[in-house]
């Protein structure tokens, strides 16, 4: 196998002279000798815009760096974003590969973007339009990797960190390995990690990802992907699939994780632009310290593509699976000085899962869970009415604090609940579970504390529900109030009612035969 030093080429590596084009001259050789190693030795290598190309590994050796130059004037514009509909600003990275097989980046040295640099980012944090952002200029920061339609591609062991803007831009790829990387992206703002964009066959494992937006973000579609054995935190969220949904995500697993210090729901699946998601779950996860902590969204948001006058179609959402998760909830988001500010309904947070009219999330399941929620919920919370928001962007966020404190579901279909135990650190005044217009809804051992001033579970234009096995943690003044006139065909063990030591009331117009018991 051929390899070549950089140094070969002319690389000085003294942090100053600009070393792109020895660089570039020593993959170029590389590649046409058949492909091998391009071996970077100790040293500062300064460079701009580089390429990999076919059969070569760009190899950071131990005590080197490659630093991204701060000067834009090195980063050509690639002109690849425009059909995605992402800012202009994403065409410009530091290891660029497009159409290329058999590339790898690898070693135990350090990638530097040295982000911190660049103009801070404020390009987009008013959700629904973004002229009305804080400030409408875009700036121009690159990325740190840029890789488009590659096929069979290593990213392993290496650092990467401070990218101007995200740190790994990965669209259409097919047979991705990223294992062992320590990827620290918080030197500006909108520095995700990972970002595919429908891609296939990933394997990302055994990573610590510290970074100021989302980690791991799936866009526009994704198939065979597997997230293992990382530790994740973040500002924005841990895992997210969405919002750029037009496409298809199936087959995605995300397990044997720690999540900590993660605002912006640790896990966020947001199907709005008519796409489908379906065949995923998340398993033995471990969260501290984290806001959400899960959001479901089912939705039709019109986004920043500017050509679009209406919503499109809604897509489907369904065949998900969470188990083995234990969690501690913070009360609040807590970002950097630099970083999106916390938006008011990151407070008090919880597990939601929101559909719309007509349109359910379906076939979601819960099993072997325990949430710690950080409690303070009031009565005001607890009655306020929750508006639709279809059209919207679909963060958990946007529908201010939910009055529900652990988890509250609307417009949901053949939802299971087994064995979850929700648990508060202080007292909160709503119920544990919040259902509106919920069909097929199990919940099967299900343990909650309760408040003193609400119904443990509340249910509102819900049919076909069995509950059993089911009991407070703590003594509450009502186990169930059914609400609505839809309600119908609940089913509710006699013995969970004797172990609440209360009854089920009905209110709002719920007819009195809705509730039977066994």
């Amino acid at each position: 196998m051929n390899e070549i030093s950089v140094r070969d080429y002319g690389a000085a590596g003294d942090g100053e002279k600009l070393d792109t084009g020895a660089i570039q001259a020593a993959i170029d050789a590389c590649t046409s000798k058949g492909g091998g190693v391009v071996f970077l030795p100790p040293g500062d290598y300064l460079t701009g815009t580089i390429t990999l190309k076919d059969n070569v590994t760009l190899h950071v050796g131990p005590s080197a760096r490659l630093l991204g130059s701060t000067s834009l004037a090195d980063y050509p514009n690639l002109g690849r974003n425009a059909k995605l509909g992402y800012p202009e600003h994403l065409d410009y990275c530091l290891i660029n590969a497009y159409r290329a097989h058999h590339v790898a980046l690898t070693g135990e040295g350090c990638v530097d973007g040295q982000g911190a640099a660049f103009p801070r980012g404020m390009e987009g944090f008013n959700l629904e339009s973004e002229a009305a952002a804080p400030s409408s200029q875009t700036f121009t920061r690159p990325t740190l990797l840029h890789f488009t339609d590659c096929e069979d591609v290593t990213i392993s062991n290496l650092t990467l960190q401070h990218a101007p803007a995200w740190c790994c831009q990965l669209e259409t790829c097919k047979r991705m390995w990223i294992r062992g990387v320590r990827l620290f992206n918080r030197a500006n703002q909108n520095n995700d990690g990972f970002d595919l964009t429908a891609c296939e066959d990933v394997m990302i494992s055994d990573c610590h990802i510290d970074c100021g937006d989302d980690a791991i973000a799936l866009k526009e579609g994704g198939f065979r992907i597997v997230v293992t054995n990382c530790l994740i935190s973040t500002r924005w969220s841990a895992v997210r699939i969405g919002p750029e949904s037009l496409g298809t995500f199936r087959d995605i697993a995300v397990s044997n994780c720690v999540i900590y210090d993660t605002y912006g729901a640790a896990i966020k699946i947001q199907e709005v632009e008519g796409g489908v998601m379906e065949n995923i779950s998340f398993d033995n996860l471990v969260m501290d310290h984290v806001t959400g902590p899960i959001s479901i969204r089912l939705g039709g948001y019109l986004g920043w593509r500017q050509e679009r006058k209406e919503s499109l179609p809604i897509g489907v959402l369904r065949n998900i699976s969470f188990s083995n998760i234990r969690a501690v909830m913070a009360d609040d988001a807590y970002p950097l000085p630099h970083e999106v500010p916390a938006f008011p309904g990151e407070k008090l947070s919880c597990v939601s899962i929101v559909g719309v009219p007509g349109y359910f999330a379906e076939n979601i399941a819960f099993s072997g869970i325990h949430f710690t929620f950080p409690g303070g919920g009031t009565l005001e919370d607890a009655q306020r009415s929750i508006p639709e928001l279809r059209d919207h962007y679909p963060d958990y966020h946007v529908f201010g604090t939910l009055p529900a404190y652990g988890v509250y579901l609307r417009h949901v279909k053949g939802l299971t609940i087994e064995d979850v135990t929700l648990d508060v650190a202080a007292a909160d005044l709503r119920p544990a579970l919040v259902g509106e217009d919920v069909e097929d809804l199990e919940l099967s051992s299900f343990r909650a504390a309760g408040g003193d001033a609400a119904a443990l579970l509340r249910l509102r234009d819900a049919r076909q529900v069995y509950l059993h096995s089911c009991r407070p943690l703590n003594q509450v003044p009502l186990f169930l109030s059914v609400e609505g006139a839809g309600s119908r065909d609940i089913l509710l063990q006699a013995n969970d009612l004797r172990r609440a030591g209360q009854s089920f009331a009905f209110a709002d117009g719920a007819p009195l035969d809705a509730v039977h018991h066994e």
